[in-house]
């Protein structure tokens, strides 16, 4: 088994447009839930996604899952890679890069193959790295 990679810059610098959707371009996640507003539940995604508002329940995502910076979520989330530039609390597992960027803010219990946390980020409770296997 090889060992999980950061791999890219996961970064949301300009909103998909009608001429440019990001779900024509791979790799680039899609805004699923955006600023102002507030959803409770489970979702299942099997391409890259962002959430940039509030969310709370259970998140699977065979992809990558970025959390934007207006993303106040108490979850449970698995996920391929995820990205955090917003607020999470919740228990996290995740297979490749768990991604901390300044300004995020971590609490909680993290499984994850590789953490980084970025200077301005926060962690806050329990980390496991699984590493190679």
């Amino acid at each position: 088994m090889l060992a999980p990679i950061c791999k890219g810059t996961f970064q949301m610098d300009n909103p998909p447009d009608k001429d440019n959707p990001s779900f024509t371009q791979p790799n680039t996640p899609r805004t699923v839930l955006f600023p102002d507003s507030a959803v409770s539940g489970k979702l299942s995604y099997n391409l890259p996604i962002k959430i940039d508002s509030r969310f709370n329940g259970e998140v699977k995502a065979s992809d990558l899952l970025v959390l934007g910076p207006n993303a106040k979520v108490d979850a449970h989330i698995s996920a391929r890679q995820l990205q955090l530039e917003g607020k999470l609390t919740g228990n996290v597992q995740v297979i490749g890069c768990f991604e901390i960027m300044p300004g995020g803010y971590f609490k909680g219990e993290a499984r994850a193959g590789e953490l980084k946390v970025h200077p301005g980020a926060v962690f806050e409770g329990k980390g496991e790295i699984l590493g190679a296997g």
